[in-house]
């Protein structure tokens, strides 16, 4: 049974810093957490967000933590917050959403024609069930007998759902939990074929991943956190040896990949990202963050201040996993993840035509992805970032938001970006420093604080638009652009 007196000390400050968050966030008439959002627990709340005010699927995350942490009240807390998760899951075979979970108290049923992502979320099944599987490893002398077989029926329908699904190895961070689950499942209630199935699946996964020692799902400061955590659940209670070993070996790989793009001094992955809720970690949070923070002092984790509001706030919830699971970067990664060392260039091959460049210097780090592959891009992809230091000592961020095909690549303080498209592509830069003023930026010369930027672009018109210390600039061009950094 794995408590906080288990932990390493840096681990446990933020496991109790992270229950505290929580606790006030507990709703014990729903037995279930709040949604954290602007105005809760006031009448100033929209309907809309009232509606869904608390939160299903983290939830069960808060219940690890409350196990863990064993104050007076919490196994009987954490069990009543079991019992109201489980009610809002769906037993309905044949249907999409079989086995998954609303995600919020009243939220619509999908209906006859479901749209996923719209009517219902296929992953709830993956992130609430392998949790229900280590609690009843963890602590199952703690858990009542009737919660229990409850338990295990939950799991058993999530299994006959993500089996159904068979998701793309791919989609890495849900691929790679769907397959322990299919896996206990398999075993739990004699199903051979989902044994057999999740262990092709766990080898289609490892073989893509040792193409380029990388996942597809590439440089997501959000997703890289759920990789880690299904890849400790393959390491830690894989059933066999051979799924603890391609746990523990991609664990270690990914840990070292991702280091190489992590700048300890700003706090932050260098991009490009594949997948991305926000440029800045201190401002809002990202699971990596949460992995990272877990081994270093307090005031060296790239988290948010957490007594400010701040963003994607709800993946706070998830820090009782980390605990649970453990932290484990390999040794000889620990040094970058405390102090940034060295100038760096870092070329990447993701994929047959999907490449990634980055640069990190002390006060500078730009990122370049350049994706022959895809055709479609979501406003999480992006493929030109820059991170620099400010006068002030924050961040300022650049990041390109175009939705049409921009390849991008880096070099030492150049932004090279083209495109596949016949005709002009809109260039869209969105660019955030404290103290930025619109009045500064000519179409060739960027002038932001702390960094000048140079543009080889043709004088075409360009708007910008300011909101708070936020810029958006846009034009077109039917020719590559080249962007020049100096400090």
């Amino acid at each position: 049974m794995k408590t906080r007196h288990d932990m390493p000390e840096t681990t446990r400050h933020w496991f109790d810093v992270g229950m505290r968050w929580a606790d006030e966030r507990w709703a014990s008439d729903m037995a279930l957490l709040r949604f954290p959002i602007e105005g809760e627990l006031t009448n100033d709340v929209p309907e809309e967000l009232a509606q869904r005010a608390y939160t299903v699927r983290d939830s069960v995350w808060y219940a690890a933590g409350l196990f863990m942490r064993q104050q007076a009240g919490d196994v009987d807390k954490a069990c009543q917050a079991l019992e109201a998760i489980m009610t809002y899951q769906f037993d309905e075979p044949g249907t999409a959403y079989h086995g998954t979970f609303y995600r919020y108290p009243g939220e619509p049923h999908p209906g006859a024609d479901p749209i996923i992502w719209q009517n219902y979320d296929p992953n709830w099944r993956e992130f609430i069930c392998t949790v229900f599987i280590i609690l009843l490893r963890e602590f199952k002398d703690q858990i009542p007998q009737t919660l229990q077989e409850k338990m295990t029926h939950s799991i058993r329908l999530a299994a006959e759902g993500a089996f159904w699904r068979k998701v793309a190895a791919e989609y890495t961070n849900i691929s790679l939990m769907s397959a322990f689950l299919l896996d206990d499942a398999g075993r739990r209630f004699n199903q051979p074929l989902w044994q057999i199935y999740a262990f092709e699946q766990a080898e289609l996964i490892y073989s893509l991943f040792k193409r380029n020692d990388t996942f597809n799902e590439y440089n997501s400061p959000t997703y890289y956190g759920v990789d880690l955590y299904a890849l400790a659940l393959w390491r830690k209670y894989g059933a066999t040896d051979a799924y603890r070993e391609m746990g523990a070996e991609m664990e270690a790989a990914l840990w070292r990949d991702m280091t190489d793009f992590y700048h300890a001094g700003m706090r932050n992955l260098c991009g490009p990202y594949d997948r991305s809720y926000g440029m800045d970690m201190t401002q809002y949070l990202a699971l990596i963050g949460l992995w990272i923070g877990a081994v270093l002092p307090a005031n060296q984790a790239p988290l948010p201040d957490i007594s400010q509001p701040f963003d994607h706030a709800a993946d706070f919830y998830f820090m009782p996993l980390v605990a649970l699971v453990d932290s484990l970067p390999p040794d000889d990664v620990l040094p970058q993840l405390a102090a940034f060392e060295e100038d760096r260039f870092i070329e990447r091959t993701i994929e047959p035509n999907r490449t990634v460049t980055a640069w990190l210097s002390d006060q500078l780090m730009l990122g370049a992805e350049a994706d022959h592959l895809n055709e479609e891009r979501t406003n999480q992809f992006h493929p030109a970032t820059a991170h620099w230091i400010t006068q002030d000592g924050s961040i300022g961020w650049l990041r390109i938001r175009s939705f049409t095909l921009v390849q991008a690549t880096c070099k030492p303080y150049e932004l090279h970006l083209s495109s596949r498209m016949e005709g002009e592509t809109q260039y869209i830069f969105q660019i955030s420093a404290a103290g930025i003023d619109k009045e500064q930026i000519a179409g060739h010369r960027w002038q932001l604080p702390g960094l000048t930027v140079e543009l080889n672009r043709p004088d075409t018109p360009f708007t910008v638009h300011q909101d708070g210390n936020t810029l958006r600039i846009k034009f077109a061009s039917d020719r590559p652009v080249k962007l020049g950094f100096s400090r």
